[in-house]
């Protein structure tokens, strides 16, 4: 038998089975980056889906790129026409947002 056998459970004496304090830092650092990673990707895929809906919705309004420029007059309204289908299709794939949308904007429609 060795020396460490008989001192093990002795104060000063260290078991190599645990991780040093540093290695669950770095696990910990890297977990949480991994997280930010992961909720950062999906951020950016809502995004370039809203994008994409955002294109289809402009083109349903009539509005493909084919038109020409727009007057500044008709400017609000082409986008107050796409604003309306992109929502309804919004509705469509995420109606508990679209719900929340609903209750913001109580008020705003009595101001107009």
């Amino acid at each position: 038998m060795s020396e460490d056998d008989f001192d093990s459970g002795t104060p000063g004496h260290h078991h190599h089975d645990h991780e040093p304090p540093h290695e669950h830092e770095v696990e910990e650092a890297l977990e949480e980056a991994l997280e930010l990673d992961t909720q950062s990707q999906i951020f950016l895929e809502m995004r370039r889906q809203n994008l994409d809906l955002l294109k289809i919705a402009a083109q349903v309004a009539g509005y493909n790129g084919q038109t020409g420029p727009l007057k500044p007059g008709d400017l609000k309204n082409a986008l107050r026409g796409i604003w309306d289908v992109f929502s309804e299709f919004y509705t469509w794939i995420d109606p508990e947002e679209a719900e929340e949308d609903d209750d913001d904007l109580v008020g705003d429609d009595e101001e107009d």
